[in-house]
């Protein structure tokens, strides 16, 4: 549950957004980084709005491995998947606006045995509709305020969204792991979820999967439904209390 030592120091800082191509376009259907840590030169505020520099845009059908994002400002907004994509093994030292978000309608993000660290507010945006997927597994989450989020008032919203997590270790949890839209049809499937000092019943804390009802075209602010207690064993929310347990 560390980070690796960067192969090439201090790492790199990039001018502009790196566009990794699939073969099709003329690149390749993965890139090992080796454990390179790379950023780029964002100059918005990681916690004021949005347009943040994307370090990574990821083109359908691409693989990524061993990369190391660098923290703080050259975090900018992480990895842009544009269709189906894997993170294998990628590590972010301290995210500044998103680590990785699922932007292409039906297509699946695969997060694997990877470590994202220090968010505000969201680590993986999910802004894609049309039955898309973020699968997160084997990997540790922590000091974040959001694990997932589903898109609350998109341009054009709706859904459904869907995520998968199983078998992620997960540490300071300022918000929820888990929010999920009811009303656009989302669904938060989680087994083996261990929790640091696990999840207290009594206070609800912290919380694990929020249900909301989302709005569109940025109208206002999406509502946190049932008070915003954790739902369990629900349409939206599928995961017990039994997959929930303690490290």
């Amino acid at each position: 549950m560390e980070i690796p030592t960067p192969t090439n120091g201090n790492g790199e800082i990039r001018t502009q957004t790196t566009v990794l191509k699939n073969a099709a376009h003329g690149g390749q259907d993965v890139y090992d980084f080796n454990n390179q840590k790379i950023g780029v030169n964002n100059t918005e505020d990681c916690d004021d709005g949005e347009g943040q520099k994307t370090v990574f845009e990821v083109e359908d059908g691409v693989t990524v491995k061993n990369l190391i994002i660098a923290g703080g400002l050259p975090g900018g907004n992480g990895i842009v998947c544009k269709g189906d994509c894997t993170l294998d093994h990628v590590y972010w030292e301290d995210v500044c606006e998103d680590a990785a978000t699922n932007s292409a309608d039906g297509a699946t993000m695969r997060i694997n045995s990877s470590i994202a660290l220090h968010s505000a507010d969201k680590i993986f945006q999910h802004n894609a509709k049309g039955g898309s997927t973020t699968i997160v597994t084997n990997s540790y989450i922590a000091d974040f305020g959001k694990l997932w989020r589903s898109c609350g008032d998109c341009t054009a919203n709706g859904g459904p969204r869907h995520l998968i997590l199983d078998n992620v270790r997960v540490d300071r949890v300022k918000t929820t792991v888990a929010g999920a839209n009811q009303n656009y049809g989302d669904t938060v499937t989680i087994t083996n979820l261990y929790v640091k000092g696990g999840y207290d019943a009594g206070d609800d804390k912290p919380k694990i999967c929020q249900e909301y009802k989302a709005v569109t075209d940025h109208m206002g602010e999406s509502e946190k439904l049932h008070g915003g207690a954790s739902q369990w064993g629900t349409a939206t929310c599928r995961v017990s209390k039994s997959d929930v347990k303690s490290w």
